[in-house]
């Protein structure tokens, strides 16, 4: 039986978040989504290295390790330690959405057309559609093919669903409301893992007075949150009494350090430790 492992790496702000999968033959694939990393601080590089030197995992040697990197939207605090993971550790395939905003966004792009340690790269849309992930299947609920927010770049961000087995995970990047109330009827009825969006902020679950992927997302799924308290103060406070007066099963990095959700076709379990 194949087992999925989705851990939000407590980085303190922002988002890096970590797959693994392991088929039956005990083979693992990896991918990354986001890094935040800069130069004194690099959370996701040390947790990544740490965890390949568990597994005895030679580097430079054993380069590409990554099945696919993926930056979810063009903003520093989840683009920034990209370039260093890439050239540490090189990536199949590097995803990105279609942006007009950050100024480095170019530089990374550039970086994975000249790289050695980049194979293949391309902007994906939900017209587009990713290499399996081991055995999973991946859809692309968001960014729409011809949208593309000049106003606000968390609305650009690619939206994915996982299915392994029985059940759905999706990541979520910084969607916010806007996009929810296009695509949360798109939420798949056996979602068991949902990271909220926006590290929890009030945009980026809250949305005219409603909660637009609340009303589709399951009771029971899990829902991991990448913390940002400082300096802007996510997850908000409304948001997380929303889930605690609806009694849903929510878990934040910086109460409980790294969020792991696990699956094995069937079954889904949170892991994670207190700080």
């Amino acid at each position: 039986m194949s087992t999925l492992k989705i851990t939000v790496i407590d980085v303190g702000w922002g988002d890096s978040i970590f797959l693994e999968f392991v088929n039956d033959q005990d083979d693992s694939v990896y991918g990354l989504i986001d890094s935040n990393d800069t130069v004194q601080y690099q959370s996701s590089f040390i947790y990544l290295k740490r965890f390949f030197e568990r597994k005895n995992i030679k580097l430079p040697e054993d380069k590409p390790l990554f099945e696919f990197i993926m930056l979810s939207h063009a903003h520093a605090d989840h683009a920034q330690g990209l370039k260093k993971i890439m050239r540490e550790f090189g990536t199949k395939n590097f995803y990105y959405p279609k942006s007009l905003e950050w100024k480095s966004f170019a530089q990374l792009i550039g970086y994975a057309n000249r790289s050695k340690n980049v194979i293949h790269h391309q902007a994906i849309d939900n017209t587009k559609q990713m290499n399996n992930f081991g055995d999973i299947p991946i859809n692309i609920l968001w960014p729409n093919f011809d949208t593309i927010s000049t106003s606000n770049e968390n609305n650009n961000s690619i939206v994915l669903v996982l299915k392994h087995g029985s059940n759905s995970f999706l990541l979520t990047g910084d969607a916010e409301g806007e996009v929810w109330e296009q695509i949360g009827h798109q939420i798949p009825s056996d979602t068991k893992y949902f990271k909220v969006p926006h590290h929890g902020s009030a945009h980026g679950t809250l949305h005219n007075g409603g909660t637009p992927w609340l009303d589709h997302c399951p009771n029971d799924a899990f829902l991991p949150i990448s913390a940002h308290v400082r300096p802007y103060g996510h997850p908000n406070q409304e948001v997380i009494t929303i889930f605690e007066h609806r009694n849903l099963p929510y878990f934040r990095t910086d109460d409980h350090h790294h969020l792991q959700v696990i699956s094995d076709e069937n079954n889904v379990k949170m892991k994670y430790s207190h700080i």
